[in-house]
């Protein structure tokens, strides 16, 4: 269990790297968003949190709401806090398996197990796999 002030500290990384990630989606494309944000140059988050609760974390703070960002920043910004966290953790995008149409999800695994953010794989097929 987080104190509070735990829970508020990480909400307020899950902002800022949420802020960062939303700006840098309209500038770069997503091959290079994703190799910018597996180099955290040897930075190291202070506190290291599990992979389901830097998950829970992202999906809580950053669902306002009715309102939510599309599963790919959800992905993206726990990308994100893994790696900060030296985790060897990769994005994943795929369709279902019966797609119909061009309805892509992202989520993030780590040593090759689904960690979210809800719902995670959610049943699709991996298309693509960025490091």
């Amino acid at each position: 269990m987080l104190s509070l002030t735990e829970k508020a500290r990480l909400a307020v990384r899950v902002w800022v790297r949420f802020g960062l990630v939303t700006v840098d989606l309209r500038r770069k494309a997503l091959p290079a968003l994703v190799e910018d944000l597996a180099d955290t140059g040897g930075w190291r988050a202070p506190a290291p949190y599990s992979p389901a609760t830097l998950s829970n974390a992202v999906h809580r703070s950053l669902h306002l709401g009715s309102r939510r960002p599309r599963c790919l920043v959800n992905a993206l910004v726990l990308f994100r806090l893994l790696r900060e966290q030296g985790e060897p953790a990769e994005l994943l995008i795929g369709l279902p398996p019966d797609a119909a149409s061009q309805e892509a999800h992202a989520w993030v695994e780590l040593h090759g197990r689904d960690v979210g953010p809800p719902p995670g794989r959610y049943g699709h097929e991996e298309m693509a796999r960025l490091p």
